[in-house]
């Protein structure tokens, strides 16, 4: 007779000699893995449709967080929600959430592959771990509102317990009250990955280096039957840790706790051992969890005789599910008077933001070949109100910049800056290749900047030299003109507002600029006027179609200029002009009028969770009388306008490099080409 079946019938004979005596209690133990612990949410659904009454859950890293989701209230249906709809690669790094920061941050960190927060020193960039855990805590937080004081966790609705490790003293630290988000962030703090929760003289770190599989504690808290879901890894052999640095640390670990681990095992009435075989603590994809969440039911069904038998022991009536506690409010950004009451605590969880920053861009296309985007962000003074950024751009188009701002309060921002640019590409006129184009450009502002969440409003003065050494150029049908330099200052101001949701691949907002330039050449030519207007949306139909139409627009009032006429061409805007607008079917930069409109429209479907299928059209029109535009654009004469028309397909998928894609497009000006590219724009 098995030990549980030994229990139930002395359970049932106890029953009929005693007339009210309180049922035994169940305890769920959560053991940790990483990734692999999402299975726990398969096998809780399996629980509550065998009808277990669940009295008590404690867990241990990823363990914890599930279980003590589920001890405030969550169902299981939710908690699968939840983490599928995580975005894991920023959940699991410290960069600030796109939503939460104004318009400027998002289009500069749009470019980087790779962001590394440091603070005042250099060994703050490896000191705890390599995550600080920003991201991650603050998702805590906001999912276990309601719960943000020190309370006893036996007092929730299901009491709750989970494990973690003091690294100053190495003993086991049980949480059975406290701040729960805090608790639970400690259980997961995988040393060397995440960092120690520092609190009370003491340096948190995952509790799986010691307990695992915490048996013990539920019976430490009056469990009496012990349901047990275990996705530890099996220890490996000789073949499988033989070059592997990884696994063989992780074997380590395993070995000192084995014997605790099978202890556990022997305690545990029911053990539900989840098959994670092919998957890792790293494997945080929707495709991944949801294969886990489902293997996780599949292990518990294996075991739903027993599961159900020991329901209808402890005569549960229906069961208690139908008494569930209503979960927490899930909210995303509260406003700051909560966030001001608990600043202690939040300072605990997430610790303080990054003062600086280290930055890497790279990109590949088939014109520029490779590109690297080197970026390095200081924030000095007391008040950290001073902004030093340096940057450099290595390819084929290659700059320097530097820039300074100063944080004048109210979200303005003195801005001030120098830029040296190197130039090497070819300039378009009716398809065919007119001009090579070698200069030096050196741009220089000073202005104020003020940014919002979706706002940005830019004024100031710019100083622009194009160094061109001897180059040879034809306005209009007159005669060539040996231009070596222009210069010029302008004065202006840039407003722009995007609510759109993703950079790359939106699927709702609004992306709108206007900007305005009084240009005075140094040379002693007339001044001019400039003003481009760029607007753009995403409508989506149903999870995966996308329409996206734009209207993109340049003026300007004069035609003796090469570096600020209008261009088009290629799939990303200023590419090698700042005012270059991008035209579907044109790779290059081809030379327009000094009136250019470009309207157009994309659908795209969505295949997968990465994958883009797009279908675009565009059409361009250019003339120098803005009176006569249209009739001037669509005419047969050259001279005085033209209009091309445009299309292409494309294929995309998001990585963590950035969208890596190909594109074959037409044009009734350029024919057939192709263009392939691979990560971020810059």
């Amino acid at each position: 007779m098995t030990k549980i079946a030994r229990f139930l019938l002395s359970l049932f004979l106890l029953w009929g000699t005693i007339p009210a005596v309180s049922r035994p209690k169940v305890g769920v133990v959560l053991s940790g893995g990483g990734a692999k612990g999402t299975a726990h949410i398969g096998a809780l659904k399996v629980m509550e449709e065998a009808g277990i009454p669940i009295d008590i859950i404690v867990g241990t890293s990823m363990g914890s967080i599930i279980g003590g989701l589920y001890s405030i209230g969550y169902t299981p249906e939710q908690l699968d929600s939840i983490f599928m709809a995580q975005d894991w690669p920023a959940l699991l790094g410290d960069q600030a959430d796109r939503s939460s920061i104004d318009l400027q941050t998002r289009e500069q960190d749009s470019q980087y592959i790779l962001s590394v927060p440091f603070f005042e020193k250099p060994q703050d960039l490896i000191s705890g771990g390599l995550i600080k855990g920003r991201n991650i805590g603050r998702m805590l937080w906001e999912l276990t509102e309601g719960y943000h004081d020190t309370i006893d966790f036996r007092t929730m609705p299901i009491p709750f317990a989970c494990v973690s490790q003091d690294l100053v003293t190495g003993k086991e630290v049980v949480f059975r009250s406290g701040v729960l988000p805090v608790a639970i962030r400690a259980s997961m703090s995988i040393p060397g990955v995440f960092a120690p929760v520092d609190t009370d003289g003491q340096l948190l770190i995952d509790g799986g280096i010691t307990n695992n599989y915490p048996v013990d504690v539920a019976q430490s808290m009056g469990a009496d039957i012990i349901i047990g879901v275990d996705v530890q890894d099996p220890l490996k052999n000789a073949d499988e840790l033989r070059n592997n640095l990884f696994s063989q640390l992780n074997q380590l670990i395993d070995l000192q706790r084995k014997d605790r681990w099978q202890q556990s095992i022997d305690s545990s009435d029911v053990y539900i051992k989840v098959n994670v075989k092919g998957y890792s603590t790293a494997s945080f994809n929707t495709t991944a969890i949801d294969s886990l969440i489902n293997r996780g039911e599949q292990a518990a069904r294996l075991k739903m005789d027993t599961l159900q038998n020991i329901a209808r022991q402890l005569a549960v009536p229906d069961s208690t599910l139908a008494h569930r506690p209503t979960p927490p409010y899930y909210y995303m950004h509260r406003p700051g008077n909560m966030e001001a009451r608990y600043a202690s605590t939040l300072k605990t969880l997430i610790g303080e933001a990054p003062t600086n920053s280290i930055n890497l861009g790279i990109r590949f296309d088939n014109e520029e070949l490779a590109a690297l985007l080197f970026n390095g962000q200081m924030q000095l003074g007391k008040k950290r109100n001073h902004n030093v950024s340096l940057t450099l751009r290595l390819g084929k188009r290659v700059y320097g910049d530097a820039h300074y701002g100063l944080h004048l309060g109210r979200k303005w921002l003195f801005t001030t800056g120098y830029r040296y640019t190197y130039n090497d590409f070819n300039l378009y006129e009716k398809g065919e290749r007119a001009y090579s184009l070698n200069f030096n450009h050196h741009f220089g502002e000073v202005g104020f900047t003020r940014s919002w969440k979706y706002v940005r409003l830019k004024i100031g003065g710019i100083y622009q030299l194009y160094n061109y050494g001897s180059f040879l150029y034809r306005f209009a049908g007159n005669s060539p003109q040996d231009i070596s330099k222009e210069s010029y200052l302008k004065f202006g101001t840039e407003y722009a507002v995007s609510t759109a949701n993703d950079p790359y691949f939106p699927t709702k907002g609004t992306e709108f600029s206007l900007q305005y330039h009084y240009a005075i050449p140094l040379n002693g030519n007339k001044a001019f006027h400039t003003a481009d207007v760029h607007w753009n949306a995403a409508f989506s139909f149903n999870s995966r179609f996308t329409l996206t139409p734009w209207v993109e627009g340049r003026y300007l009032t004069t035609e003796n200029t090469v570096a600020e006429m209008n261009t088009l061409g290629g799939q990303e805007r200023g590419k090698y002009f700042s005012q270059q607008i991008p035209f579907y079917g044109i790779n290059y930069s081809e030379a327009g009028r000094r009136a250019l409109v470009i309207v157009g429209v994309e659908a795209r479907q969505r295949i997968g969770g990465k994958h883009y299928v797009s279908g675009i059209f565009n059409v361009a029109a250019t003339s120098d009388d803005w009176m006569h535009f249209f009739k001037n654009s669509f005419d047969s004469h050259e001279l005085l306008g033209y209009h091309v028309f445009g299309g292409a397909i494309r294929y995309d998928i998001r990585t963590f490099i950035g969208p890596v894609g190909i594109t074959f497009s037409y044009s009734d000006r350029s024919k057939f080409s192709g263009y392939i590219r691979a990560g971020f724009n810059f």
